[in-house]
């Protein structure tokens, strides 16, 4: 049987995506004529959520191994339908709509996902055509990893659309976009299924929520999306790196002064020549001969950390390097050019107003809300460890060196990540009694104290305290932190001592707290009402 001619060849593909690497199974796949068209027995499978989909990624690239990562194979291959099938007046796809491959079942058939509708079918080749212009790369839905990719190929507007991993039936639009305003090198914008109205259409832009798109081809030449977003050029299949995925060459950072010391060393501000571009970076140094193997181990658990959490209330990761002469391991990350909350409270003439700390208490929630999503908890969370954007609008979480995937069974891990130093004034009291029961209401006790040394003006919580076997017997006995002199009693009352409560059961999440902070003027205008003076008129 003859080659359909809308078929490009594997060929005419390799001449557009100069880094283009098809997988074997996939090398000589091509659409060829037939007469016979198989329809699944049953109703077309609806995948329930993105967990089916994750299950028939590529593994996870940031997993804790050896072995390294000399590229990143982005491809799984994207057909079109050729054209409308209905059954019956039910519904199947229309000409035009897209569909992710599966399996090959033989050489004829093809199992794919109908994207538009999240639903399997089992189609014949003549009905599809494979797309090489797709904008799609499904092989990894890992915002690390895309990171990481954006940064490697280095062109403006690059973009590609990806599955979102926290999000069911969701995609990503993610652009090398550079934005002062949220301190970033790139941005990600969700995009939503319709089921039922089968369309995409984007579930967070105010100028374009009003759109919906049958197809991804259709979301990308869309003028006013276009208008809106930056597009330039869809990222290839395959991106190389060096050496690795995370290794960022000593010879492409250039130190320039530090701007801080901490536990495994100094901190420094620094350039990073990523092709033309200079970007300023945070450089954390650690010379690994001169400290003990749990600092080592430290260190490491926080790279790894941070190579699998990525949210725009947390600090980046952008790569790892090596100095073969000092033997000093380096962690890049984004610079967050005003520094820590606590020396910035410290600068500060007087404590900020309500307003401004609500702002803070509300990205803190956000970033935490996510860690408690992924069940990783922080177990170092205080102004320290918060660092503000240039312009001072907004927090990101920083310092993951004590953080820990909660494991309730694990105890052997739970004693480990204890070993190291314990911050004793911002710590709750069960992990006070016992060194292994930590969790993220843990962190919620620990987000309260945060918002005492806020109000504290970056003063330490417990400050006519200087003993740390003193704070130990307060909290363990039930003391809770007084009311800081400018705290507002409605402050006080409705976001701190919820979260100093003593039973962890009884401290919110932080879902709920950035749930409560987002409706705050209209909490606190009703919480005023209900506890105003009541004026009594003479007769």
């Amino acid at each position: 049987m003859g080659q359909d001619s809308s078929m490009l060849s594997e060929q005419n593909i390799r001449k557009r995506h100069s880094l283009v690497s098809f997988p074997t199974r996939f090398a000589s796949d091509k659409v060829t004529n037939g007469t016979r068209f198989v329809l699944p027995s049953k109703a077309p499978k609806i995948l329930k959520d993105t967990k089916y989909a994750s299950a028939r990624s590529a593994p996870n690239l940031t997993s804790i191994n050896n072995k390294k990562t000399k590229y990143v194979q982005l491809y799984k291959p994207i057909y079109i339908a050729l054209c409308t099938k209905t059954l019956n007046e039910q519904f199947f796809y229309d000409e035009g709509d897209e569909f992710e491959l599966i399996e090959k079942i033989d050489e004829e058939y093809l199992r794919v996902i109908h994207l538009r509708t999240n639903t399997e079918h089992t189609i014949h080749r003549k009905r599809l055509r494979l797309d090489p212009e797709t904008p799609l790369r499904l092989s990894s839905a890992d915002r690390g990893v895309i990171q990481r990719c954006l940064f490697q190929y280095n062109v403006p507007g690059a973009y590609l659309i990806r599955r979102s991993n926290t999000e069911s039936n969701a995609f990503v639009l993610s652009v090398a976009q550079i934005s002062n305003r949220r301190n970033a090198e790139d941005w990600h914008y969700l995009i939503c299924l319709d089921t039922l109205n089968r369309c995409f259409y984007f579930a967070q832009e105010s100028k374009l929520k009003n759109i919906s798109f049958t197809s991804f081809q259709e979301l990308i030449h869309d003028q006013n999306v276009l208008k809106a977003i930056p597009l330039s050029i869809i990222l290839p299949f395959r991106i190389e790196f060096e050496e690795d995925l995370w290794h960022i060459p000593r010879r492409h950072l250039t130190l320039e002064y530090r701007i801080g010391e901490g536990e495994f060393g100094e901190v420094w501000r620094a350039l990073w020549q990523n092709g033309e571009r200079k970007i300023p970076v945070a450089v954390k140094k650690l010379r690994l001969l001169r400290h003990d193997k749990s600092t080592t181990d430290s260190f490491i658990r926080e790279i790894e950390t941070m190579k699998t959490l990525r949210n725009n209330y947390i600090v980046a990761l952008y790569g790892v390097a090596r100095d073969s002469l000092t033997n000093e391991a380096l962690i890049v990350t984004e610079l967050m050019k005003s520094g820590d909350l606590k020396k910035w409270l410290k600068s500060c003439a007087d404590v900020p107003d309500e307003k401004v700390t609500i702002s803070f208490a509300y990205d803190i929630c956000r970033g935490m809300s996510y860690l408690e999503q992924r069940s990783r908890v922080h177990r170092d969370l205080s102004c320290r460890n918060l660092l503000m954007s240039a312009d001072g609008n907004r927090i990101k979480i920083a310092d993951f060196g004590l953080s820990a995937l909660v494991n309730k069974d694990d105890f052997a891990q739970r004693k480990e990540v204890y070993s190291r130093k314990v911050p004793i004034r911002w710590t709750a009291p069960e992990v006070l009694n016992n060194e292994t029961i930590f969790s993220i209401k843990s962190d919620v006790w620990s987000f309260g104290i945060v918002l005492i040394e806020i109000w504290l003006k970056g003063d330490d919580p417990y400050p006519g305290e200087k003993e740390f076997s003193s704070i130990r017997a307060l909290v363990v006995n039930g003391y809770v932190h007084k009311k800081p002199l400018k705290c507002s009693n409605q402050f006080y009352n409705r976001l701190i001592l919820p979260c100093l409560c003593y039973e962890p059961n009884q401290r919110p999440n932080f879902k709920s707290l950035a749930e409560l902070l987002s409706q705050w003027n209209k909490i606190k205008a009703e919480y005023d009402r209900l506890n105003r003076p009541c004026v009594k008129l003479s007769s």
